[in-house]
This record gives structure tokens, sequence and C-alpha cells, in this order.
């Protein structure tokens, strides 16, 4: 029998078991050691991760697993590869991570993307439709719609909507989209046109998006770069009746902005993120009807949808370990355009 890797399971009690099922549990034992999920602390920390990392060829981190530090990093020598549960890998190690060439880590960022994308499709229905105002109302013993009437609410085809970034969950949202039969326009920098012409959507200029669009959807990285993206100067383009969808990065908005807009009633916002987060409890987007603000929760948090992030992880874990191949890989030079 060939003998076991080493998997280190650098997950908190709570999301070790949303995480990872019993039959992807035994699937992992087939091929490695690894510290027992019930044995796990309530809260992961260094010290913790220091004792599980020393032999470790591999290990599975999550929201809720601490940056690792250089310290930690020169202690684990063994350690070869990281599969990331969760999305973003900016805050979970350091540049240095990559020195030598000989260590690697993947995340489950694509997968993620079908979560947000189908987060902002309902979004997009709901509000389109009126459902908040119509379920509002009728919770307060109406039966006319409140602000919202029935010749008000629109359908999806035939409206114009603005994409603004063409990540992972920029093109999932194209996908999504693609049978409502609406006009789909992307703006980003990055996006060449044929790729554009295979995404089937338009190239456009942030202004002319923002200013034509009757839906306008974040899926932009959180990085400097695109800080304050939405903004005093663009913010005021967005015709009367339009909807503004946040999924992607609270940084990406300037919300003094936003909030200018909203306040005139103008507009409908859909607002996951915020900067920071959470938001103070009298901050404006908890208070305007014209505004849906949820805590986060785009991607990566339904009951099946997680499962599934730790069943890839383990997978990616047994294809590099046995045969030297690894899906969704992020590289040092890719981290200036992800989130």
């Amino acid at each position: 029998m060939p003998q076991k890797f080493n998997v280190a399971i650098a997950l908190n009690r709570a999301m070790a078991e949303s995480i990872l099922d019993t039959e992807d549990i035994a699937f992992l034992k087939s091929f490695a050691n690894f510290n027992p999920p019930g044995e796990l602390p309530d809260t992961m920390t260094i010290d913790f991760m220091e004792q599980i990392l020393k032999d470790a060829d591999a290990c599975i981190t999550c929201w809720g697993t601490p940056s690792f530090t250089e310290e930690l990093l020169s202690q684990a020598d063994r350690l070869r590869l990281i599969a990331h549960s969760a999305g973003s890998i900016k805050n979970l190690i350091p540049k240095t991570y990559w020195d030598g060439g000989k260590r690697r880590i993947t995340s489950n960022a694509a997968l993620i993307a079908d979560d947000v994308a189908q987060t902002t499709l309902a979004f997009i229905l709901c509000s389109l439709r009126g459902i908040w105002d119509f379920a509002k109302s009728t919770g307060n013993g109406e039966w006319s719609g409140g602000q919202t009437s029935f010749f008000t609410a629109r359908r999806l085809d035939g409206l114009k909507v603005g994409l603004i970034g063409g990540s992972n969950v920029g093109k999932e949202t194209i996908k999504i989209l693609k049978p409502f039969g609406c006009d789909i326009v992307l703006y980003d920098p990055f996006i060449s046109q044929l790729e554009a012409d295979e995404l089937g959507v338009t190239l456009t200029d942030l202004d002319d998006l923002m200013a034509t669009c009757d839906v306008i959807s974040l899926h932009a990285p959180g990085n400097d770069d695109c800080r304050h993206m939405i903004n005093s100067k663009n913010a005021p383009l967005m015709k009367d009746g339009a909807l503004f969808i946040n999924t992607a990065r609270g940084i990406l908005v300037d919300e003094a902005a936003l909030i200018k807009e909203l306040e005139t009633g103008r507009i409908f916002a859909c607002i996951d993120v915020t900067d920071p987060e959470p938001p103070a409890e009298d901050h404006p987007f908890r208070r305007l009807e014209n505004v849906i603000l949820t805590p986060h929760i785009a991607g990566g948090h339904t009951v099946n949808g997680r499962k599934s992030l730790g069943r890839n992880s383990i997978k990616k874990i047994y294809t590099y370990l046995t045969k030297g191949l690894l899906e969704q890989e992020v590289r040092l030079e890719m981290l200036e355009h992800m989130a």
C-alpha cells in the first residue's frame, strides 16, 4: 500500500461541519492522514496551525482560518499546497508564499461565482418586479402593492443590463442572464473585443454604462485601482428608475455619492457589501426604503453550496498530490486583478 500523504485541516469546528461531508472525509482518509475534524477548536489559531502544519504536504483553509505568517510558513517546510475552500486569498498568505516556486495555492472563487451570479439574478428579478414592496405592503394588511403598483413592475427581457467587471462572477452573471433576452453591456478595460464577442456582450465605457442601463451590477475586484470607481462624478449619471447592485466589494463605491442619489428616491439599490463591514447601526443603507441591504451573503452561504466547497478542495488536493495537476490555481501575478 502506498504511503499516505499528510493533510492539515485548518478550519474551525463550525466551518468544518458546514463544508466537509462524511463521504468526502472518507475519500480524504483513503489517501491521506489528517487531524480529526471532531477535535478542531471552536476558533482556529496560529498555535493550533503550527501543530498541524509541521508535517503537512497540503492543507485545507476557509473563512475563519487565520492569515499565514512568514514564521508559520518557515516551520511548515513540507507544505506544497493550500486548498482554500473560500474565494479570495489576498489576506490569507504573504506574497513570499511563492518564493522558491515549490508552493502552490488554489481557491474556490470560480465555484463561488455561481452562487454570486444566482444572488445577483435574484436581486434583479425581485427588484424589477417590486417583490420587496409587495411583500411589505401585504404584511401591513394592504393588497394594492404599496409604493409599487402592478403597472410599474418590469420584466427583465428587453432591458439594458450593465455589468462592471468581467470577473468569474461577471462571466457567470452574463451566462445566467442570457435566457432572459436582455441587452447586456460590459465595462472592463482588461476584456478584449474577442472575449466580449465570445461572451455575447457589448463593450462600453463606464460613463455610458452608468447613464444608459436599467440595471447596473458591480463585479470588479476590490483593489486600489477600483476603489471608488462609483463616485460623485458617475453616480448622478444613473437614470431615474435604475437598479444598482453591489455583490462585489464595498470599497468599489463612494457610499456618500451613492447615498446622495438614493436619498432622492429616483433609483433603487441592492447592497450586499459595504465599507467597512458591518456598516454602522445608523447607516443610511439600513433605513432607506429604496435599499435592500444584506450581510455579505451573495456567495458561498448555501447549505448545498457549502458542501461543494469542501468536496472541491479535497478533489484538488488529491489530484495535485497524486498526479501533479492543479485546477483553479492562483499565481502571484494574478493578485492585482483579483478580489
